[in-house]
């Protein structure tokens, strides 16, 4: 049989993400995954967005339903008394026409993507987006737990391992830029030790919140500056090249998230955040250095590649059993073993019943510190009760930190800040606080 010639072959549909491009489709994951996420400063176009429903508004407007859905749709209106029906259907009909008007705009060049925010497109076209994302396989649309209705579709969106990995990259992006703005904030060092450090194969572009200059790499940096300016060869900050250095004392570290019910809202988020910013820097930054990201309720559960972003908090808090978790998986480990743990309240539960759950957690403690594990908690409020309970368990395990955040959102500037310094510096952070 003669094969279909290309001209009348029907086009396949594009992908959301291949006309959006991938910055926008990553803006747009991270919009739905943190609403607080500040917006990059762009060119405002609701006032496109707005005009272009309201012209499909009313193209849908003079177009007919046809005679018999009509006719059922008016008997359904006078039936139930519901005269916002049709208001309803003809917006929902708008927006859709709009939306593929939209995306034929951007595909001919017409509006940019750079153009357009991500928070607008999702005020405007939340239910196209949702809809294009699931195709792709970016979230997956799932009613939530108990919904009544077996027939009708709630947009509720659950990440993918598949989309963890650009949220994390956009949270990282985030933290950087936030960090940049407020230098004066985060831990500050009060008593420190240090070691040598070798350089790597691994070169940066100079920043100045994660590098000092005693770190370039001056003939990698005179390279870019001859290729740039080879007659004037006058060195610019974009010239700039950085090798990483590899510092001779490696780490390896447990975050331990708080999932428990106390924890939902911001508290839930920050702490989402903090664990993707983590493992994204150690990724990208730090590939001699390992994480365990490890979230705990009654339970600990060791968390791998796309299951950050499917949590929800639920449960009681065991941090006695969560620390000897963490525990038995750094003593497997050489070098410095770090625990961050991350909680906005005592324990209320224990695995042993011989013990009261703050017994269990002050021996945790304790033991971990037999271990030379050094035990960083950071907790998310400010209850007198909380604090004294922390000192208890910093004092047993004998090398530990308490650090209060005071905004849950800023936890993984503080994470990343304290880690970051830890390895820019090759000094170990002996106490600190969040201002």
């Amino acid at each position: 049989m003669k094969p279909e010639c290309e001209l009348c072959r029907k086009p396949e549909e594009q992908e959301l993400s291949s006309i959006l491009g991938k910055e926008m489709t990553g803006d747009l994951l991270y919009k739905l995954f943190n609403p607080d996420a500040q917006s990059r400063e762009k060119k405002s176009e609701s006032q496109l967005l707005e005009e272009l429903i309201r012209q499909c508004k009313n193209q849908c407007m003079e177009e007919s339903l046809g005679a018999e859905a009509e006719s059922q749709l008016w008997h359904w209106m006078r039936s139930h008394d519901s005269r916002w029906l049709k208001e309803y259907v003809l917006q929902r009909k708008a927006k859709e026409k709009a939306w593929q008007q939209l995306l034929e705009k951007i595909k001919k060049g017409e509006i940019q993507p750079s153009d357009l925010q991500a928070e607008q497109l999702i005020q405007h076209f939340l239910n196209q987006i949702l809809e294009a994302l699931n195709k792709e396989g970016w979230i997956e649309l799932k009613p939530p737990k108990d919904w009544p209705y077996q027939n009708v579709l709630a947009l509720y969106p659950e990440f993918t391992e598949k989309s963890e990995k650009i949220i994390a990259e956009k949270v990282l992006e985030e933290v950087f830029l936030n960090l940049k703005k407020h230098q004066d904030k985060g831990p500050h060092e009060i008593e420190e030790t240090g070691w040598g450090s070798m350089p790597s194969s691994t070169l940066r572009e100079f920043d100045e919140f994660q590098h000092s200059y005693d770190m370039l790499d001056i003939q990698e940096t005179l390279i870019r500056t001859a290729v740039r300016d080879p007659v004037n060869m006058r060195i610019a900050e974009d010239d700039l090249k950085i090798r990483v250095p590899l510092h001779e004392a490696k780490s390896t570290n447990a975050l331990l998230v708080d999932v428990s019910y106390s924890m939902r809202g911001n508290k839930f988020r920050g702490g989402i955040a903090a664990a993707l910013a983590f493992r994204e820097i150690l990724q990208r930054d730090y590939k001699e250095d390992k994480l365990h990201v490890v979230a705990y309720n009654q339970r600990p559960q060791l968390l791998s590649y796309g299951q950050i972003v499917k949590l929800r908090p639920y449960g009681y808090t065991d941090i006695g059993q969560v620390i000897d978790f963490a525990t038995e998986l750094l003593s497997r480990e050489e070098g410095n073993k770090n625990i961050f743990l991350i909680t906005d309240g005592e324990p209320t539960a224990a695995c042993h019943g011989d013990e009261t759950p703050e017994e269990s957690a002050l021996r945790a403690a304790y033991m971990a510190g037999k271990a030379d594990i050094r035990l960083n908690i950071i907790i998310l409020d400010r209850r007198p009760e909380l604090r004294r309970f922390c000192e208890k368990m910093a004092r047993l395990n004998g090398t530990s930190t308490i650090t209060y955040v005071d905004d849950p959102l800023n936890l993984k500037e503080f994470i990343i800040k304290f880690f970051v310094q830890f390895k820019k510096t090759g000094q170990q952070i002996k106490r600190c606080r969040s201002s």
